[in-house]
């Protein structure tokens, strides 16, 4: 399985060379997962599926622009804006890729799901965004050769907010270290949030490295492959 991470930068201003756009993974040229730019289309998908529908995730959102290409299209609800949408309610298959949905908490108003995607026993898990995982879900995880997660907060417990009993927000690097090496052999990390840019992007880099023990970390940037 071939995966290239089109986009890495969240959904902030900052930006520099190699980390400009948001975010899509393309998975051997078929599957496109998350769509945070238009030019991403170009790819010739056979199918999309969306983790959730913040904007750097689905980039027709801010001008409320339908997004109708001829393809089959899957998400964790309905949208407004996607009328052929598939909704996704369990384990389903598209392209000869199954794909297992875990529910993730991220946003307070959307729902939010990763994936474990698997062919020819591969297994790939795409978080999506995350506040936080729940150990009931973390359980349903087999054993992964690939996660790819986010990079919005280097710091020990990201920003995460709280309204009543609910949390939102993106947990940091260091947690996402410990909820899925447990999991995984590599984790590659990108959607970077600011403190990533107020050094070199190769400063950055060395600060995830640095937290590498018996699990390879991966710090991505614009257009890398991997392969598992």
């Amino acid at each position: 399985m071939k995966i290239k991470i089109l986009g890495t930068r969240g959904k902030i201003e900052p930006q520099a060379q190699d980390h400009v756009r948001h975010t899509g993974f393309l998975i051997d040229e078929r599957i496109l997962v998350d769509v945070g730019e238009a030019e991403y289309m170009d790819n010739r998908p056979g199918a999309v599926v969306f983790t959730h529908f913040h904007p750097d995730h689905a980039f027709f959102v801010p001008e409320k622009e339908k997004f109708t290409p001829d393809i089959p299209l899957f998400g964790p609800e309905a949208h407004e804006l996607i009328p052929e949408l598939q909704m996704i309610s369990g384990k389903f298959e598209v392209e000869g890729y199954t794909f297992t949905p875990i529910p993730v908490i991220h946003a307070l108003k959307l729902k939010s799901l990763g994936y474990i995607i698997e062919k020819d026993q591969k297994r790939l898990f795409i978080t999506g965004d995350v506040a936080w995982i729940e150990k009931s879900n973390l359980a349903k995880i087999p054993p992964l050769d690939l996660v790819i997660t986010e990079a919005s907060f280097i710091n020990k417990g990201g920003r995460i907010n709280r309204k009543r009993d609910k949390i939102f927000g993106h947990t940091g690097v260091p947690d996402l270290i410990r909820l899925l090496s447990p999991h995984a052999k590599k984790v590659a990390f990108c959607h970077y949030g600011n403190w990533f840019f107020e050094k070199t992007p190769e400063e950055s880099k060395e600060q995830i490295k640095a937290l590498e023990q018996e699990v390879e970390l991966i710090p991505a940037h614009d257009g890398m492959e991997l392969e598992i």
